[in-house]
Formats: C-alpha cells, structure tokens, sequence
C-alpha cells in the first residue's frame, strides 16, 4: 500500500537488493542508486546500527517484529518501521507516520482499552458483550461505524452488533455469504489478526527485485503490515460505502470465530500504538465472546442432561421399565424442544405430541436399522424419501436405538422457515469482464436487504441435545438389560426348583424298583446259585455291582435335590465347636489314615444353617484325606477375617490342575477312575457348593498338581438377604 515503502534485504550483509517502486518519493533515493547500496544509503549510522540489530534476532517467518520509530536521511517523514522475513531474504516495511495525526500517549491510550475490557466483562452475554465491544471500539477509534460479525457453521457471517453514525449505511443483522471471504482471506485472518488500509480507493504499488533472475512474485507477503489488498476486497468495501477499514479477527484457538469491522466514510489513518492497542482489545474481547459462548451451551448441555437424568431416574424407580419406557415420549417433549416423540418397541408405536402417520413412522424402521445407531438429521426428507410428504412434522430427526434393533426412541422437529437478510444477493459474484469478456470475481455493488426463505431444513440439533439423547439412549439399554436378567434369573430360578423337584420324585420313586431289583437278585443267587454256570454267576453278580451302584447315585441324587427343597434353619452357629463335632464324626477315618488335622486360631460365630455347613465341612475334611497320596497326610482349618469371614480348608493332597478346577462342582464328574482314591458318586462338591449357595454363600478353591488344595468358602443369610424357611 502506498502508505510507506518496503526494501528487500540480502540476508547476510543487509544489502538492498528490492525495494517497493515508491521508494525515491520517501526517501530522495532511486532505484538505480539503491541497487546493491547499504542501508547506509537512507539512513544514519546509528538508526542503521539499531535496525541491523533488530534484523539478526529475526530467524524464521513469523508475525513482523516492530523495530522502532526513525527517519530516513531525507529526514521529511518518520516511519514505524517492522521487519520479519519471507524464506532467506529480510523484508524491512517503513509505515509513514502522518504529521498532522492527533493521538494520545501509549499509557492513555492502554488504559483506554483496560476500561473498554472491563465494560466487556460485565456482559452477562456473548451477544450483549458484542454489543458493548463495537461501541467501545467506535469510542476508541472514532470511526463511522464498527459492525460485529459472528461466523456460522456454514461459513457466512452474522452482523449481531454495529455501531454507527446515523448517517452510515447500517449492516445490523444481515448475513454475509461464506464467498464473500475466499478461503486465502480467511488463511490471512487467522495470520494477521489486524488489517488496516488508511485509503482505500489506492494504486497498490508494486515491488521491484534488482536481480532480474529473481522473481518478486516468489515473495511471501503474508507477515507484510503494508501488504496490499486484493481489488476484490477494496472494491467490496468502497461500494458498502468505506473509505478506510481497520479489520480486527476474533480467534478462538486457532479458528476463526468472528470479525469487528471499523470503517469510515473518509480516508482515516491510524497510528501502530494505537492499533496495537486496539490489537490487544480484540484478542481480549475474543476470549471473552469466546468464554461467555461457551458458558451459555454448558449452560444450556447441563439443563437438558438434569432432564435426561430425570427421566432416566423414573426408569430406575419403577418396577415394570417397559410400562416406564412408554412414559419416555410425554416426559421428552420439553427436554429435547420438539414437536413430537414416539418410541418403537416390540411393534408398537407410542407417541406424544404431533407425529407424522405411524404408516410412516414404521416405514422408517427398516431404513434406521441400516444406519447407525443415532441418526441426527435436519434434513430427513433428502434422506427417507417418504418422509417429504409430512415435512410440517418430521423434517428433523434425532432417533437412538435401544436394545436391538427395531427398537427405537425418535424425536421430530417440524420445517423451520427460516428468512435471512442478506446483505445484497448472496449469489456468487462472478461477473463477465466487458473489456476482456473473460469471467473474473467481483464483489456485489449493492448491499441493500436480499431476503431468502430457506426451506427444507429443521433448527439444527445441538450437541448437547444430541448428547442428552444418548445418555439417555445408554440408559434406557441398562434398564432393558436389567429386566432381562431378572426375568433370565426368574426363569432360570423357576427352571431349577422344577428341576429340583423332578430329581427328588425322580430319585425317591427309583428307589422301590430298585431295591426290588437288588433284592430279587439276591434272592436268585442265595436259592440257584448251586444250578447256575460260572458265566450266569458271573452276570449275576454284575447286575447286583451295578444296582448297588445305581443305587448310591440314586441316593446322591435325592440329598442334591433335598439340598435344594428342604428350608434352612438358620442360627447363630460356633464354628469352632461344629468343626470340633464333625471332627469327632470323622475321627476314626483320621486315625486310620494317620492323617493331621489343624484348627488355627479361634473360628468365628456366625449365623448360618448348622446341618447343611457340617455337611460341607465333612466333606472338604474328606476330600482332603481321600485324595492325598502324602506319607504324611495334613488338614488345616481356619478362617480369613473380612467385611464377611472367609472360612477355608487347607491340605496337602494331588492337588486340583486349572482346567478341572470348575468341573469337579459337576454332579456326578469324577476326575480319576471310578475305583480310585476310594471311589465315590462325584456329587459330593455339587451337594456342598448348593448347601453354601442356599445360605448367600460362595465356594471356590486355589490349587495346583502335586500342591494341595485351598477350598474357600463363606457365608450368609440367603440367596435374597433373608432366611429361606
């Protein structure tokens, strides 16, 4: 911009090898005599000592570092001068300081600003704190008009805040389309928060490089503080009536987040202190607009999540979820600002509020279940075509699915017609050339209101909202989830007492025909034996072994199904003393296997059914002696202390390997040889684990081959918390 002049350094010695073409009218000098030339050929020994210095701290491209206010050996103007680089070379920018500029001290001018920043604080709004912001800047500046502008998710911008002189074109909430601002424009915005152009109606002038191997165009001019605008966007504000700006971005890490746009009717120069100053400002009103935005959507996420919690909670206080699920559409209406929600659930359709035909709304399942399991749209039609004949209803979508598919819970948002005031035709501005008939970008050349009803779309779903629908999504699924493990468990509970009761009817009616069986079989042997053969004998005997043995199963079989039928009869039981009792059941076992049995330390009282627990006892402690191929056989009996006390049975037998260790609870598993360790019906472990279980208890084990065995077991009133009787 003509405003200053620009000189292109080699980045070893300094040497001018470029300058900008208007370089001899600020400084006496041409651009022959530049050529090659120190910087000492402008200015003083001391400035260009200063300036040098400035310049070697300088090792990458980065925002231009300002290096001071001198004068040139000409000595007719001053200069703000910055410098940064642009690959190897070094761009020093020397910004005329006009004479007759009227401003204010560094110190007043920044305590201006601190008053402006705490006015801004005091906004209980985003959009409030944009209405102060751009009267604070316009106070400040002392330009025509200041318009705050907020970008869209679609890109455009949203005039929300102006303030003007009455007789400035007002832009007060009009839409500026995303063309307007090309994507380079919006690059260079995040770059350099600051634009500033005294004049706008100027000839850019152009830059000039001494070695004509060198092409001026591969300078970066990105970081240049007089870098020219493009014709485009000097035009676009000369015919909305400017003839100076001073643009300042709001960024909110690292994106754009809007723009305060100062202009004036009359070229206005403006000072770098003060733009600094104004700089600092607009970075602060960033984080404030930013913060106060973001309070707002926490604010309004946290009300719709105590919403969805509550209805959430109302699944979780009733008895029946899916009486409590169908109450979820009337309870969403005003959580969610919608105009109708159904929930789809095992082929019925519940709704509340206005929905579009259920026809529709069970068309619509097939194509959710292809999709993924939250569909959030403002725009169902262009989606599920069928939905376009009821766009007054269902023109928005946010649907979750449940526990299958099939299942959903659906919340509908009618058309929204939403009429935006653009600031002139929003179409792109593309216009024919008339010299060179060529296309070319042209910005609009009127700003009057162009209204457009934008149809087809829903009010957009916010993410909290979006949110507040899964969680509640997550947990409606918990809740489905718990009534089907507490109808499996009822199930499975029913199931088990029915299998129960068949195994004793079972068991007990085997018992006559078998002992009949056994009994006539002896009877034949005792009155024939002299008649039969050797192999009759034989076979004889074998239906005897077998009946006996069927027998014992028989019998095994009906103490697991009476372990399971009979009622406990739960007292308060000394442990000690029922192990000492079992112990003296067992003695003349331990005696004749010499085995040694150990009780540390005192046993708990505990309140438990004293039958069923000797039971279990017996049969660890036997266990414990069976299968134990020790010269020296040891038993240990002794409890863990806990919130619910551990008692165990410790013995240093075979040992139990990992992958048998859950089959041994299996009635009728045995791990060995029908004859070995003394034989046995292998329902003893079943027969204890469901005394334990019946009481509230657990029963389990730690062991491993050759290493003995650790069975662990405790404890309690019942299955539910209270005595089975």
């Amino acid at each position: 911009m003509p405003h200053g002049m620009l000189l292109v350094l080699a980045p070893d010695d300094y040497r001018i090898i470029g300058a900008s073409a208007n370089v001899c009218s600020w400084c006496g000098s041409g651009l022959q005599e530049l050529a090659g030339a120190s910087l000492d050929r402008i200015l003083k020994a001391e400035v260009r000592s200063s300036i040098e210095q400035g310049l070697a701290q300088i090792a990458q491209a980065r925002a231009p570092r300002y290096l001071g206010c001198f004068q040139t050996l000409h000595e007719a103007t001053r200069f703000d001068v910055f410098a940064h680089r642009s690959g190897a070379l070094c761009l020093l920018e020397f910004e005329a300081i006009p004479a007759d500029i009227q401003h204010c001290c560094l110190t007043e001018r920044f305590a201006q600003v601190t008053d402006s920043i705490a006015a801004l604080q005091s906004a209980a709004t985003w959009q409030e704190g944009m209405h102060i912001a751009v009267g604070e800047l316009k106070r400040l500046i002392g330009c025509d008009s200041v318009i705050g502008v907020r970008f869209l998710a679609d890109g455009s911008g949203h005039a929300v805040a102006e303030a003007r002189e009455p007789d400035y074109p007002t832009y007060l909430d009009k839409r500026f389309p995303r063309s307007d601002i090309p994507e380079p424009g919006r690059r260079q915005m995040v770059l350099m928060p600051l634009h500033y152009a005294p004049e706008l109606d100027y000839e850019p002038v152009p830059l000039m490089l001494f070695d004509p191997a060198r092409d001026p165009r591969q300078i970066d001019l990105g970081w240049s503080v007089l870098r020219s605008m493009s014709r485009m966007c000097s035009r676009y504000y000369l015919n909305m009536g400017a003839r100076s700006r001073l643009l300042l971005t709001l960024v909110n890490h690292g994106a754009l987040w809007g723009f305060f746009s100062c202009q004036s009717a009359a070229p206005r120069p403006v000072i770098y202190s003060d733009r600094l100053a104004y700089q600092s400002y607009a970075a602060m009103a960033a984080l404030l607009l930013a913060e106060k935005a973001q309070a707002e959507q926490q604010r309004d996420a946290l009300r719709a999540k105590r919403r969805s919690a509550q209805a959430a909670a109302v699944l979780a206080s009733t008895e029946s979820i899916v009486d409590a699920v169908r109450l979820l559409p009337g309870r969403l209406l005003d959580t969610l600002q919608v105009s109708g929600v159904a929930l789809y659930l095992d082929n019925q359709l519940t709704g509340a509020g206005d929905l579009p035909a259920a026809a529709m709304i069970k068309a619509m399942i097939p194509w959710l279940d292809r999709q993924d399991s939250v569909v959030a749209t403002e725009q169902l039609p262009t989606l599920f075509a069928p939905a376009a004949d009821y766009s007054a209803l269902a023109t928005g979508l946010l649907s979750v699915r449940l526990a299958k598919p099939g299942q959903y819970l659906l919340g509908f948002r009618p058309e929204w017609i939403d009429e935006v005031r653009w600031a002139g035709d929003p179409r792109k501005p593309v216009e024919i050339d008339e010299v060179t008939a060529e296309h070319r970008l042209t910005p609009r050349g009127s700003f009057d209101v162009w209204k457009e009803a934008v149809r087809g779309t829903a009010r957009p779903w916010l993410p909290h909202e979006i949110e507040a629908m899964t969680d509640l999504q997550q947990a409606v699924i918990l809740s489905q989830h718990a009534e089907q493990q507490r109808n499996l468990k009822f199930l499975l509970q029913q199931s088990n007492t029915e299998l129960e009761a068949f195994a004793f009817i079972v068991s007990h009616d085997l018992q006559e025909p078998l002992h009949g069986i056994l009994n006539f079989s002896q009877f034949l042997r005792d009155r024939t034996g002299d008649q039969l053969g050797p192999q009759e004998r034989a076979w004889l005997d074998t239906i005897m072994k077998l009946g006996a043995r069927m027998g014992t199963q028989i019998e095994a079989l009906l103490q697991y199904a009476r372990a399971g039928q009979e009622g406990l009869e739960i007292q308060s039981v000394d442990l000690h003393r029922l192990v000492r009792s079992v112990l003296d059941d067992l003695s003349v076992r331990i005696a004749e296997t010499g085995t040694r049995v150990v009780i540390t330390g005192t046993l708990p009282c505990l309140d438990c059914d004293p039958i069923r627990t000797a039971a279990v006892l017996e049969n660890l402690i036997t266990n414990a002696i069976k299968y134990n191929d020790q010269e020296v056989r040891q038993v240990e009996i002794g409890s863990i202390d806990g919130r619910v006390p551990t008692l165990y049975v410790r013995d240093n037998g075979i040992g139990i390997a990992q992958q048998h260790q859950q089959a041994i609870f299996t009635i009728f598993r045995r791990l060995h040889g029908r004859d070995d360790f003394g034989g046995g019906t292998g329902a003893g472990l079943t027969i204890a684990r469901k005394h334990i279980e019946r009481q509230g208890g657990r029963l389990w084990l730690e062991s491993a081959p050759g290493q003995g065995s650790i069975f662990y077991f405790t404890l309690g009133s019942g299955p539910d918390g209270s005595a089975d009787n």
